[in-house]
């Protein structure tokens, strides 16, 4: 352990004497100041509801008849988020579905309604035998399959009217039956509107002798079959409906969970209720309380409302991952992890009789995690500038502490001295590591003080949601702490990343530039690849493990910073994934280096 020791301090106290520890410094300061300077989030209370009133009786009326949102449209809301719970319970009772409704009109229907395949038969039919009397020389005017004709023509584009608009509605209503792949109901849509186009546009006027002609042309080239008397027409579909529509239902846990959570609701909502109308009549309690009730009121039933919407939403493809679940219509650009994260949050404030606005929201380089920006939002929103030049820094120290060292000779010196290798190279993962943590801490209380006394404290708790699946209340203090510790992490990915390619290259200058051109080209992908499922597969995508925490869609969008500054959450993600991916791979980075530079020859 002496030996360690001996050969920690050295390594510290060589970077001691490199200039760049300096510039580095003086680089640092700079960001603090950037980030001062820069630091402008948009104030959570700015996206609160509004209730306007100088003195209780106003904000009475306000609360009972604001035209945005009033105490009414609440319940009302409430009501119908109920309302479709009951809906889908219902439906999972039916005997009908949907797709027994489209046989029924695609099919051959009843005999009081026949299908649109009876009517093709039919229509097909009606428009040979008016081509063969044609062809004996008689004229539209004689023959009597035209008024029939036209008959069979118009019921067809009624049944396939009925049949686009029921499968569209189901699909896309606010309370949906099924789910279906987009191109399948694309495909399906395109199919009967072509069909609509020929049989209602083109085939107007029968009187035309070469309509019927036409139409059979053009209805035969949009299906895609020669014959559009033959069943390959409904066959197709039959195909584009039947065989891939899912069926919407809930699972009687998930509705018996969200009847629970309805009754609750309305307790929390009453008890808010009574608290309003004892403020109100309390004259030593002031407007601001009775508003914060009020709001609380609102945000009950919005979080309500939420569950059902997100839960109606996330069950048909709760089993898919983002990739697969963007095939369906309604999801093409869905992020299932930031649906189940919402769910998961408001069934906690549900469950324990909270609501959202009583606690602070995780910590967002574009949005104050409270009301109103705090010493810890500063200090948030600075690391994520300042880390970044840490990075650099304990790249190139790590880089160059092998390749730098063996191109200079003074490896060589320490190599022939009784320390092992392994000692050698720890010592100066371990060097540069600890700088990179001085410096980080050092960036964090400069930041917390600058912070402290320009927007002040918020200690209120905030509300973490951990890797989508379980929510929590932790001290802003705590979490600050956490955000800390899993920098460090960071950091020590890259400087092994850093050593191992230092241990490879003997060119400082080489190792250098390709460590960094790593960092900032994983950096880049981050900005350009957040909407693809493979990158989230990767080491570089997961080292970012405080977006697990819940904050990864906090931020502003229409704040350019959001880009920049934000830590995106890849689709895919999952912190379980990313840890063994992260952990994998400095294992293998570790392996690699001691390996080889155990093995190398030092000149």
């Amino acid at each position: 352990m002496s030996k360690m020791s001996r050969l920690l301090r050295g390594e510290l106290n060589k970077i001691l004497m490199r200039p760049i520890l300096y510039v580095i410094t003086g680089v640092l300061v700079l960001a603090l100041i950037f980030a001062v300077i820069l630091f402008n989030q948009t104030n959570r209370n700015t996206l609160e509801y509004t209730i306007a009133g100088s003195n209780k009786t106003d904000l009475m009326s306000s609360f009972t008849s604001s035209q945005s949102m009033n105490k009414t449209k609440a319940e009302e809301n409430v009501a119908q988020a109920y309302t479709n719970i009951l809906y889908y319970k219902n439906l999972s009772q039916s005997t009908t579905t949907i797709v027994d409704e489209l046989r029924l009109l695609i099919g051959e229907g009843s005999n009081n309604s026949p299908g649109v395949q009876r009517l093709l038969n039919n229509y097909g039919a009606s428009l040979q035998d008016l081509e063969a009397d044609l062809q004996t020389g008689q004229t539209l005017a004689d023959v009597a399959a035209t008024s029939a004709l036209l008959n069979t023509r118009l019921s067809m584009i009624d049944r396939l009217n009925e049949a686009k608009n029921l499968l569209s509605q189901e699909i896309q209503s606010n309370s949906p039956t099924v789910i279906m792949p987009s191109q399948a109901y694309s495909n399906y849509i395109n199919l009967i509107s072509d069909a609509l186009y020929y049989l209602d546009a083109q085939g107007a006027d029968l009187n035309i002798a070469s309509t019927h002609a036409n139409i059979r042309s053009q209805l035969a080239n949009c299906i895609g079959f020669e014959d559009i008397t033959g069943v390959s027409y409904i066959e197709k579909l039959y195909s584009l409906t039947v065989t891939s529509i899912t069926p919407i239902t809930l699972e009687q846990t998930v509705i018996d969970n969200l009847e629970v959570q309805y009754s609750k609701t309305n307790l929390i909502m009453a008890n808010i209720l009574n608290n309003i109308d004892t403020y109100n009549a309390d004259e030593t309690i002031g407007l601001s309380t009775l508003r914060e009730e009020m709001l609380n009121y609102y945000y009950a039933s919005d979080q309500f409302c939420d569950l059902v919407t997100n839960t109606i939403y996330y069950e048909p493809v709760k089993n898919f991952n983002d990739s697969q679940a963007h095939n369906y219509v309604g999801y093409e650009n869905v992020h299932l992890y930031e649906i189940k994260e919402n769910i998961t949050s408001n069934n906690f404030l549900i469950s324990n009789n909270y609501t959202s606005n009583e606690f602070s929201a995780v910590f967002s380089p574009t949005m104050s995690s409270g009301a109103e920006s705090s010493a810890f939002d500063l200090v948030y929103f600075g690391l994520e500038i300042c880390s970044f030049i840490i990075l650099i820094f304990c790249v190139v120290l790590a880089a160059g502490m092998i390749a730098g060292e063996q191109s200079n000779g003074t490896l060589k010196v320490l190599a022939v001295r009784p320390f092992s290798r392994n000692k050698i190279l720890t010592s100066k993962i371990l060097a540069s590591l600890i700088f990179g943590t001085i410096f980080l801490i050092f960036s964090a209380i400069v930041l917390f003080i600058i912070g402290f006394a320009m927007y002040g404290l918020d200690i209120t708790p905030i509300l973490a949601i951990f890797n989508a699946s379980s929510a929590f209340l932790i001290n802003p203090i705590l979490l600050i702490l956490i955000y800390l510790l899993l920098m460090i992490v960071k950091i020590l990915f890259y400087v092994l990343l850093a050593t191992m390619i230092s241990t490879v290259f003997r060119s400082n200058v080489g190792a250098v530039a390709i460590s960094i051109f790593i960092y900032f080209l994983t950096t880049l992908f981050a900005v350009l690849f957040t909407s693809s499922t493979w990158y989230a597969f990767l080491p570089f995508a997961g080292i970012d493990f405080f977006k697990f925490f819940g904050g990864a869609f906090a931020s502003d969008i229409e704040n350019p910073l959001s880009i920049a500054f934000s830590s995106p959450m890849f689709y895919n993600s999952d912190l379980l994934i990313s840890a063994v991916i992260v952990t994998a791979t400095m294992i293998i980075f570790t392996v690699l280096s001691y390996t080889v530079f155990k093995k190398r020859e030092i000149k």
